[in-house]
């Protein structure tokens, strides 16, 4: 583990998951960005790593709550020795949510920006309800 004497950052694992949850509104991703940020920085990650975490934790919500006009968003970041998993469900308020299976743009879009910026992704669908996650390690502890 690094020291502040030694000028680089210390690493660092939340003991307790910390989860969010937000209404399904874009205006208000950006509470999951933010949070993604604060527990990638705790975690060690680089000023670009931070960034990366921001935009897929965006994305996945994006995916997750496509086409949905309410209900909530249920997110939980994980840390482990260097890397920071995010899992998120749609909490649709008991309405049960269509999926048509098929590939759209934004989508499309959405999981090759996922696949550049993480380790691991994916996202279900199983019994109307959604949910998806991302891994994120930091390059300096995948070579530890």
């Amino acid at each position: 583990m690094s020291s502040p004497e030694d000028g680089s950052p210390e690493v660092r694992t939340i003991s307790e998951p910390v989860k969010l949850s937000i209404p399904v509104q874009s205006d208000l991703i950006l509470l999951a960005r933010l949070t993604a940020a604060t527990v990638a920085s705790r975690v060690g990650f680089d000023v670009e790593e931070v960034d990366d975490l921001r935009l897929a934790v965006d994305e996945l919500c994006v995916l997750v709550a496509d086409g949905v006009g309410a209900g909530r968003l249920n997110l939980t970041f994980i840390t482990t020795g260097g890397g920071v998993e995010v899992v998120c469900t749609l909490d649709n308020l008991g309405t049960a949510v269509e999926h048509d299976g098929g590939e759209h743009g934004e989508r499309d879009l959405s999981v090759r920006i996922l696949d550049a910026l993480v380790d691991e992704h994916s996202q279900e669908f199983e019994n109307g309800q959604r949910r998806g996650w991302l891994r994120k390690r930091s390059v300096r502890h995948e070579h530890s």
